[in-house]
């Protein structure tokens, strides 16, 4: 994995170098699919699903869950199943974690993990997500309705001195099922967002500002902003746009900002994180104001993972070329815990 990640970085800085893949000789995808949906035995890996659902009496809520695979070691790979939850009625805000220890199946084209009664199982063109927080539980049905999109054009990004990964994306799938409140079952729907991403192990601390937003009209957005904890000093922000009829524009450096004015400090762990942001794309004359639905949205006191950090739902809105936008997203916020100052951990 470090040899090829190693040949592919040269090949992508080659590429952007000569115009990426705008150029007529844009390089071939260095992610093939349904092959890389399965796992790889890499450094690190995740599967990484975050979506907006309403019930048959019109209550939303917000979830995020998430799968992160370590290398094989003495032929089992440890595998660690994080959620959470929001109600955005009650204003509950609950998360969750699972271990599992398994062996590697190189000939899978899927994700097919279960524990405990929870699950995350799918091909990419569907996904069964199953996982229970306190006295709620979702059982989801998530389809795709879009092709997969490779970031970067190539299915490779850069995190600067902290190493490369392979990252794609189905950033609209359409969820059916169930939501449990207290044993009693209710009808459920909604929109979710997938992210795949894997490489080698991250080699030194980073922390990152990411948001990916389902605007209204039909357009799906994914910008970061990766950076040095220690100074706040960016080593790389990207970003991919999805227009209504499925075409991907790759988003330049200098392209994309990701900006916050307004703070929320965490009762339970006392730390800080930025709180409302906007986001804006020079070139599509783009810019979002991102609010949190639940400011409360920290995952933290994780037996395996050490530092905390922030993931929640956003409702945006904005202008693009003059025209009134608005849609829904989230946010993740890494690198803010003090704890990772001994070196990076994985959330």
């Amino acid at each position: 994995m470090k040899l090829r990640l190693l040949a592919l970085s040269t090949t992508f800085l080659l590429a952007v170098a000569c115009g990426g893949s705008a150029t007529p000789n844009a390089p071939a995808p260095l992610v093939t699919l349904p092959a890389d949906e399965g796992p790889h035995d890499s450094g690190i890996e995740w599967w990484y699903f975050n979506g907006l659902l309403t019930d048959d009496r019109d209550q939303e809520y917000s979830y995020h869950y998430v799968t992160f695979q370590s290398e094989r070691s003495g032929g089992a790979v440890p595998s660690l199943l994080q959620a959470s939850l929001g109600d955005h009625t009650t204003g509950k805000h609950l998360t969750g974690e699972q271990i599992l220890l398994d062996s590697l199946d190189p000939d899978a084209t899927g994700i097919d993990i279960a524990v405990n009664g929870w699950k995350m199982q799918g091909d990419g063109q569907s996904y069964n997500l199953e996982f229970v927080l306190a006295s709620y539980s979702l059982d989801l049905e998530a389809v795709s309705v879009r092709p997969p999109v490779l970031h970067h054009g190539v299915g490779l990004v850069s995190l600067g001195p902290a190493g490369d990964t392979f990252y794609y994306s189905r950033t609209r799938l359409e969820v059916t099922g169930n939501i449990m409140i207290d044993g009693e079952q209710r009808p459920i729907t909604g929109v979710t967002w997938m992210d795949h991403q894997w490489g080698d192990e991250i080699s030194q601390r980073v922390g990152w500002d990411w948001a990916s937003v389902q605007l209204d009209d039909g357009s799906d957005l994914m910008a970061v902003m990766v950076w040095d904890p220690s100074g706040r000093t960016p080593f790389a922000k990207y970003g991919t746009l999805v227009s209504p009829n499925g075409s991907v524009l790759n988003l330049a450096q200098d392209d994309v900002s990701i900006s916050s004015s307004a703070t929320w400090t965490s009762p339970a762990t006392g730390i800080e994180y930025p709180s409302g942001w906007t986001l804006t794309v020079s070139s599509l004359d783009l810019s979002l104001e991102l609010e949190p639905v639940l400011v409360d949205s920290e995952f933290a006191g994780s037996r395996y993972t050490p530092a905390a950090y922030w993931e929640g739902e956003v409702r945006a809105t904005g202008t693009r070329q003059g025209k009134v936008v608005s849609g829904r997203g989230f946010v993740e916020l890494v690198g803010y815990d003090p704890s990772q100052s001994d070196g990076y951990t994985t959330p």
